[in-house]
C-alpha cells in the first residue's frame, strides 16, 4: 500500500511539473509574440518562403503501381521484370454498337463508315493511325482458300501449312512480301475493310460469310469473331442468326522503354503506359466517337480509349474544385458571425479572414520539407487540406473562447500579458490534439502502402505546422486586431476612427453561452437526461459493433468513373452484352532450357487450364506440340531433342500461318528470322482471361492459387522464372491489404491517443474517458459507413486516418478545460466546461461541415467517401466531446490539477 501511494505521489509532482512547465512556456511565447507581432508575422513568412524552396525538388507520384503497390511485394518484383524484359506492347481503343440486330446490312455499313472515319483521323501535329498504330503481318484472307484443304477421312477442313511443305527459302519470300497492316480486331475482317463489296451485302451473305469463318488463324491475327458479338442468337442447328451488339477494336504501339510515366501519367496516378504520338491520336479519336454518338440515329454506340479511365478518374478527382471553393468561402463567412459582434467594431472581419491563411502557410511548409527530403507527393495528398483547415478553424475558436473567458482581474492586464494568459490555457489544450494528431500520423506513416506512408508523413508535418502558425502567426494578427479594437476603429476599415462610440446592447449578449447553460441544466444535466444520453450512446454502440462486423472490404476500380460519362456507359454496356468475360492475365516463364522443360511446362499450363476461374486461355504449348508431332513425327514432351532441332520447329511453328500469333508470346536474344532457327528464349508467356468476379472473396484466392502454382513449378534449368501477373492484381493487392491497414492504423493510432494524452494531460483517469469517447466516436462511423454503402479501401482508409486527426479534438479539448476549472462539484465544473470550451468546440466543428458540405453534391467517389466519413465524424465526435462525455464527468470527474493556481471563475464572471 505504502509503495502504491509512493507511486500515486510520483505521478502527482509528474502532473504537477507537465501543467506548470506547458503553462509557463506558452504565457512567455504569448508575451513574446503580443509584444512584437510585426516581427513574428514576418518570421513566419520567412519560414514559409525558406520552405517553399523544398518545392525545387518536388516530386508528384505518378506511377500507379508505386503509388499503390508495397514496393517490396511479389507483385512490384514481377512487374519490374517485366518492363526490364518487354519492349513493345499495345493498347486498346474500341467501341460497341448496338441495334437490334447489328447484323444486317444497313447495321455493316455504318460500321464500315465509322471505320473508315477511325482510321482517317489526323492530329494538329500531323499524327495519323498508320503512325501509332501496332503492326502485324497481313494478307488478304481470300488466300486462305490457298491454304485450306479437304480431309477425305473425316470430312472436315483442315489447314495445308506451306511453312512446311513449302521450300523455305520461298516460303521466307512469300512472307516477307506481306504488308505490315494495323492489328485491329473487327467482323469488317471477313470483307478486307471495302466498303464497296460491304455496300453489296445481303442479310443471307453476311450470316453465310460469318458462319463459315467463326475462327480463322491467319499471320498473328487471332479472328475469333463470335467473341465480338453480344446477345447472340442461333438457330437450331447451331447457326448464328443475329446479334444485339457488336465490338470493335483497334491496338496502339507501346514502346515501354520509351515512355516516361512522370511525364505522360497523370495527377491521380491511374494513367497507364503510352506514348505522346499515341496519346494525341487517342485524344482525336474520343473528339471524333462523340460526334459520331451523337448523330447516329438508327443504333446507339459506346466507346473508350485506353486513356479513358486514366483521363476521367483524374478529372473527377479534381472536377468539384470549384465546389470545394464555394464550401470554404462559406466557411470564411461562417467564421466570421462566430468571432465577430454585431457592432462596427467589434466586428473581426480581417481576423476571421487570416485565421484560415495559417492552413494555407502550413501547407505549403509541410510540401516544402517533405519534397526537401524527397518523400513524394500522391493524389490522395489534395485531402490534407480538409484535415488541416478543420484542425486551424478548432484553434481558433478556442483561443478565442479562452479570450472571452479570462477572469476579470486578468482583463485589467496589460495587452501583452492578457496573450499571455490566453495562450497559457488555449496553447496547452491545442498542444495534447496536435501532438496525438502528428505521432498517429507518424505511426500511420509506417504502412506498407506507398501513398498512404507518405500522406501521414505530409499530415504530420501540416499538422504540426498549423499548431505552429496558429500560436505565433494568428496570435500576432489577433494581438494587432485587438489593439485596432481597444483603439476604437472600424473593424471594416481600420483607418476610421470613432471618437465617441457605444456599443449596442444586442452585440454584447453572449447568446452561446446562455443556450448551453440552459440546455445543459435542463436537460443533459437532469438525471433523465443523463440516463438517455448513456442509452443513446449504448445503442449506438450495439447497432455499430454489429455493423461494423459486416463491413466489407471491397474495391472496384470503376466506381472512380461516373455513370454519366461516356466511359461509364460504354462500361454498363459491355457488361450487358459480354458478361462472362473478365480481366486479361498471363502466365510468363524466363529464359528456361525450353528443350529440356516442355514436359513441367505443359504440366503448369494443364493446371492453369483446369483453374474453374479462367474461362479462355490462349497457349503455344499445344499447338506447338502438335505441329510437331504433325509433321515431323517428333514429341517435345517426351523425345530428346536437340538445341539446334527445338530452335528450327518453333522457328517454323511461329512462321505458320496457322499460329504466327503466337510471336507475341515469345522474347528472343535476336530479332526472329523466317528459315533461321530461334535464338535464345529470353521469355514467353501464355496468355488467358478471367471470368468476372463479384468481389474480393472470389478474386483473391484466385489471385493466391495462381501466384502459388507459378511459384511451385519445377524447372531445374536457366533463370526458373515462373510467375503469373495481371494488371488487375495491383488493385487486388491493395485490396487485400488495405483491411489489415486499416486496422492496424486504428489500433496504433488509438494506441498514441492514450500515450500522448498520458504525457500531456497527465490524468490518467481523464486520458481512459478521452480514449473511451475517441473508440466510441471510431465503431460508430465504422458501423454507420456500413449502412452508408462505404466499404473499406483506400479512399475509406485515407478518410478514417483523417478521422482520428478530428475525433480526438473534441473529447480532449473539453477533458483539458475540465481538468483546468474549478468549482464545489464536479457538475458545476462540467457545466463551466461545456459553457466556455464547448461552444468553441461546437464550433469548430459544424464550420468544418460547412467546408466539406459541398462534398456531397460531388458525383467523384473519393469526395462522396469523405463526405459520408466527415459527417459520421462529426455527428459521433460531436455527441461523444460535448454531451457524453460532460455527462460521464458529473459522475466520475477527476479533481482539477493540484497545482492549477488560477483564480476560480464563476459564471458571473464571464459573463
Amino acid at each position: 500500500m505504502s509503495q502504491l501511494t509512493q507511486n500515486f505521489k510520483w505521478y502527482e509532482k509528474f502532473t504537477a511539473f507537465i501543467v506548470s512547465t506547458s503553462e509557463t512556456a506558452f504565457d512567455n511565447l504569448g508575451y513574446q509574440v503580443a509584444s512584437k507581432p510585426w516581427w513574428t508575422i514576418g518570421l513566419c513568412w520567412l519560414f514559409v518562403f525558406s520552405s517553399a524552396l523544398g518545392f525545387l525538388k518536388f516530386h508528384q507520384e505518378k506511377n500507379p503501381f508505386k503509388l499503390w503497390v508495397p514496393s517490396k511485394s511479389e507483385f512490384s518484383i514481377n512487374t519490374q521484370w517485366l518492363f526490364n524484359k518487354f519492349e513493345n506492347a499495345y493498347r486498346t481503343e474500341g467501341f460497341i454498337l448496338v441495334a437490334d440486330d447489328v447484323l444486317t446490312p444497313e447495321v455493316l455499313l455504318t460500321v464500315a463508315e465509322i471505320d473508315q472515319k477511325i482510321k482517317s483521323v489526323i492530329t494538329s501535329e500531323g499524327i495519323t493511325f498508320k503512325e501509332v498504330c501496332f503492326k502485324i503481318p497481313e494478307i488478304d484472307i481470300d488466300i486462305n482458300l490457298l491454304f485450306k484443304s479437304r480431309n477425305s477421312k473425316n470430312g472436315n477442313d483442315s489447314f495445308f501449312d506451306p511453312s512446311v511443305y513449302f521450300n523455305s527459302a520461298t516460303y521466307c519470300k512469300l512472307v516477307e512480301s506481306f504488308s505490315q497492316e494495323c492489328l485491329q480486331r473487327s467482323i469488317l475482317e471477313l470483307w478486307n475493310f471495302d466498303i464497296e463489296k460491304i455496300k453489296q451485302l445481303s442479310k443471307k451473305e453476311i450470316i453465310n460469310k460469318l458462319n463459315s469463318n467463326k475462327n480463322d488463324f491467319l499471320f498473328g491475327n487471332f479472328k475469333n469473331y463470335t467473341e465480338l458479338l453480344g446477345n447472340i442468337e442461333t438457330n437450331e442447328v447451331g447457326e448464328i442468326v443475329s446479334a444485339k451488339a457488336l465490338h470493335i477494336f483497334y491496338m496502339l504501339h507501346v514502346n515501354f522503354s520509351a515512355i516516361d510515366i512522370d511525364t505522360f501519367g497523370n495527377t491521380a496516378g491511374t494513367a497507364d503506359w503510352a506514348s505522346e504520338d499515341g496519346l494525341k491520336w487517342e485524344n482525336e479519336f474520343l473528339k471524333l466517337m462523340e460526334s459520331i454518338s451523337k448523330n447516329l440515329t438508327s443504333s446507339k454506340i459506346y466507346y473508350e480509349s485506353a486513356r479513358s479511365f486514366g483521363d476521367i478518374s483524374n478529372g473527377t478527382m479534381f472536377q468539384d474544385i470549384g465546389i470545394l471553393i464555394t464550401g470554404i468561402f462559406v466557411m470564411v463567412l461562417y467564421v466570421q458571425l462566430v468571432i465577430s459582434k454585431f457592432n462596427w467594431v467589434e466586428a473581426r472581419i480581417l481576423l476571421g479572414a487570416l485565421g484560415l491563411v495559417p492552413v494555407g502557410m502550413s501547407f505549403i511548409v509541410a510540401c516544402g520539407l517533405c519534397s526537401l527530403m524527397g518523400v513524394s507527393y500522391g493524389p490522395v495528398h489534395t485531402s490534407l487540406p480538409f484535415l488541416l483547415m478543420g484542425l486551424g478553424v478548432d484553434d481558433m475558436f478556442v483561443m478565442m473562447a479562452s479570450w472571452d473567458d479570462l477572469p476579470s482581474h486578468v482583463k485589467r492586464l496589460p495587452l501583452e500579458k492578457r496573450i499571455g494568459h490566453m495562450l497559457k490555457h488555449a496553447g496547452v489544450s491545442i498542444t495534447v490534439t496536435t501532438f496525438t494528431d502528428v505521432v498517429a500520423f507518424l505511426i500511420g506513416s509506417s504502412t506498407i502502402l506507398p501513398c498512404l506512408e507518405t500522406f501521414c508523413l505530409y499530415a504530420a508535418a501540416g499538422v504540426f505546422m498549423t499548431f505552429v502558425f496558429m500560436v505565433t502567426f494568428f496570435t500576432a494578427c489577433f494581438t494587432l486586431d485587438q489593439k485596432r479594437l481597444e483603439n476604437i476603429r472600424n473593424g471594416v476599415l481600420p483607418c476610421i476612427k470613432y471618437n465617441h462610440y457605444e456599443k449596442n446592447e444586442c452585440s454584447q449578449q453572449r447568446l452561446s453561452y446562455q443556450i448551453f447553460q440552459f440546455v445543459y441544466l435542463k436537460f443533459f444535466f437532469t438525471l433523465p437526461g443523463k440516463i438517455l444520453v448513456i442509452i443513446v450512446t449504448l445503442c449506438c454502440f450495439g447497432y455499430s459493433i454489429r455493423s461494423t462486423l459486416d463491413l466489407q472490404q471491397k474495391f472496384d476500380p470503376n466506381w472512380f468513373i461516373p455513370d454519366n460519362t461516356y466511359l461509364g456507359k460504354y462500361l454498363e454496356q459491355k457488361k450487358k452484352y459480354y458478361p462472362l468475360l473478365g480481366n486479361e492475365g498471363a502466365y510468363f516463364m524466363g529464359a528456361l532450357n525450353y528443350t529440356h522443360e516442355m514436359h513441367n511446362i505443359k504440366t503448369v499450363v494443364d493446371t492453369l487450364r483446369n483453374y474453374s476461374s479462367i474461362i479462355k486461355i490462349n497457349s503455344w504449348v499445344d499447338p506447338f506440340y502438335n505441329f510437331v508431332k504433325h509433321h515431323f513425327k517428333k514429341d517435345v514432351y517426351e523425345d530428346d531433342l536437340t538445341d539446334f532441332e527445338f530452335n528450327n520447329f518453333l522457328s517454323k511453328f511461329l512462321f505458320s500461318p496457322q499460329n504466327a500469333k503466337f510471336q507475341a508470346n515469345f522474347g528472343f536474344a535476336a530479332p526472329l528470322e523466317c528459315g533461321i532457327p530461334v535464338s535464345q528464349i529470353k521469355w514467353s508467356s501464355v496468355n488467358f482471361w478471367f471470368k468476372r468476379f463479384s468481389g474480393s472473396a472470389e478474386y483473391l484466392p484466385v489471385m493466391h492459387q495462381l501466384t502459388d502454382m507459378a511459384n511451385q513449378a519445377n524447372y531445374t534449368t536457366g533463370d526458373r522464372i515462373s510467375i503469373v501477373w495481371s494488371k488487375m492484381f495491383a488493385t487486388w493487392i491493395t485490396d487485400e491489404l488495405i483491411d489489415i491497414e486499416v486496422m492496424r492504423n486504428l489500433q496504433l493510432a488509438l494506441l498514441s491517443v492514450m500515450v500522448c494524452t498520458v504525457l500531456l494531460i497527465a490524468n490518467l483517469q481523464m486520458c481512459c474517458w478521452i480514449l473511451l469517447c475517441t473508440l466510441l466516436t471510431i465503431i460508430d462511423v465504422c458501423g454507420f459507413m456500413q449502412n452508408w454503402d462505404v466499404s473499406i479501401d483506400m479512399v475509406a482508409c485515407i478518410g478514417l486516418e483523417l478521422a482520428i486527426g478530428l475525433c480526438v479534438d473534441y473529447s480532449t479539448h473539453i477533458g483539458h478545460t475540465f481538468l483546468t476549472t474549478e468549482g464545489s462539484s464536479r457538475e458545476q465544473r462540467s457545466l463551466k466546461t461545456v459553457c466556455t470550451i464547448g461552444s468553441a468546440v461546437l464550433y469548430g466543428g459544424f464550420s468544418f461541415f460547412i467546408g466539406v458540405s459541398m462534398l456531397g453534391t460531388s458525383t467523384a467517389y473519393s469526395f462522396q467517401v469523405f463526405f459520408k466519413i466527415f459527417v459520421l465524424v462529426l455527428i459521433f465526435g460531436l455527441f461523444h466531446g460535448v454531451v457524453l462525455l460532460p455527462v460521464l464527468l458529473c459522475w466520475f470527474g477527476p479533481k482539477p490539477y493540484t497545482t492549477h493556481h488560477e483564480i476560480p471563475q464563476t459564471i458571473e464572471d464571464s459573463k
